[in-house]
């Protein structure tokens, strides 16, 4: 499985990164919003994992763009963010994301809700 994981804290990135390596994920990793579209658009990926709060483009608009691409429109995003309110909740989901998962995360959880959404495409 290929995941695109765009976390602009480097030591949230590198937990996750390497979680889901360890898992047998294949992860390109990047820093914003804007390089996750970049990615998105240059390779295929199964999933992408998106921070909401990060630099140059925020994780929801970088995953309303996503949908709004024919190219990218079906890949299951999944926000993993301190953004607990309800109304951010709400506002990913209703943006298009599968999942919404609140840092701090145990990884085990993140990999299992992985495996939901994607089922027999997962790991």
């Amino acid at each position: 499985m290929k995941v695109l994981l765009a976390e602009d804290e480097p030591d949230i990135q590198l937990i996750t990164r390497l979680a889901l390596e360890d898992a047998g994920c294949l992860v390109v990793a990047v820093n914003d919003g804007q390089a996750a579209l970049e990615s998105a658009q240059s390779e295929p990926f199964d999933v992408v994992l998106l921070d909401v709060m990060m630099p140059r483009i925020d994780g929801f608009t970088t995953c309303a763009r996503l949908h709004a691409n024919p190219q990218t429109r079906d890949l299951p995003v999944i926000f993993l963010t301190a953004k607990s309110q309800e109304l951010e909740v709400e506002r990913g989901l209703a943006i298009g994301a599968r999942g919404y998962i609140v840092k701090p995360f145990d990884v085990f959880s993140l990999i299992d809700r992985i495996a939901d959404i994607l089922g027999d495409r997962a790991v």
